[in-house]
């Protein structure tokens, strides 16, 4: 099965706090997007903000060709939010509602066992 993406354009209310942005379900935004590759958001996104102007984000996820992402979106909401910065450039950060997946990068804890010693403390 192929990798999909789904892009829809989030819905910003200036007046409360400017850098919040709704993640609208993709069959109710005012645009959404469905492409086979990542990259193919950016030209859309450059696209977006000639139609709707330079201060948009959206959130975009991915999911497996034949995977309800209807469901996924609402149930979990879509990882990732574009948000255009001046000079054009685009930024992509995960989105900070979302669940953290993975595990972390750190080494080992050192528990008393196993810490060095140190005298005079």
């Amino acid at each position: 099965m192929s990798q999909m993406w789904i892009m829809a354009l989030g819905e910003r209310d200036l007046d409360d706090l400017p850098n919040y942005v709704e993640d609208v379900h993709p069959l109710t935004a005012r645009a959404s997007v469905l492409v086979d590759d990542f990259a193919e958001l950016f030209p859309i996104f450059k696209g977006w903000r000639q139609t709707f102007g330079d201060d948009i984000a959206t959130y975009a996820m991915s999911f497996e060709e034949g995977e309800d992402w209807r469901s996924k979106w609402a149930d979990y909401g879509p990882p990732f939010r574009l948000d255009h910065i001046p000079g054009g450039w685009i930024q992509i950060r995960p989105d900070t509602d979302a669940e953290p997946k993975g595990r972390a990068p750190s080494a080992p804890t050192l528990d008393d066992s196993t810490a060095p010693a140190v005298e005079g403390v």
